[in-house]
């Protein structure tokens, strides 16, 4: 039924034992996984009449810490899919809307399921920052499992 699990990952402690259930799921359903990781892009600083300087090392080195960063969680996922003998592929994307990568992604790589953790806000909170993982849920034309 499924054979394209795409399961994203933040690095926090939820995403990655939702992403852990996915390579079990996957391996279940003897599906191939995609593991994606969503940065933020980067953005310039401004307060009260500052603003940062827009200089090109600073971009650079924002990139070259989120990649870092990113290919230590995606790295460490792969290394445990393959254990479990699950094809994988990871993918690494900048976005200001981590929703909207999630759904694209999904679709670019032919991904049947997304697998996902819940964000673990509520009330007041939730309403707020609003919820990626909802997010998802409303744009996705596939099925979202999500973690809790």
């Amino acid at each position: 039924m499924f054979t394209h699990v795409l399961t994203p990952v933040d690095g926090s402690e939820l995403s990655m034992s939702a992403a852990r259930h996915a390579i079990d799921f996957a391996e279940l359903c003897e599906a191939k996984l995609t593991i994606l990781m969503v940065s933020p892009t980067y953005r310039r600083l401004s307060d009260e009449g500052f603003v940062a300087p827009n200089i090109n090392e600073i971009r650079r080195r924002w990139k070259a810490r989120m990649t870092e960063r990113a290919t230590g969680v995606l790295g460490k996922l792969a290394t445990e899919a393959s254990g479990a003998g699950v094809k994988c592929k990871v993918v690494h994307v900048f976005a200001d809307a981590p929703y909207k990568a999630i759904v694209d992604t999904a679709k670019k790589n032919g991904c049947n399921v997304v697998v996902m953790g819940s964000h673990g806000h509520s009330g007041v909170k939730q309403f707020m920052l609003g919820s990626e993982t909802m997010r998802v849920l409303s744009h996705s034309k596939i099925p979202v499992l999500v973690y809790r």
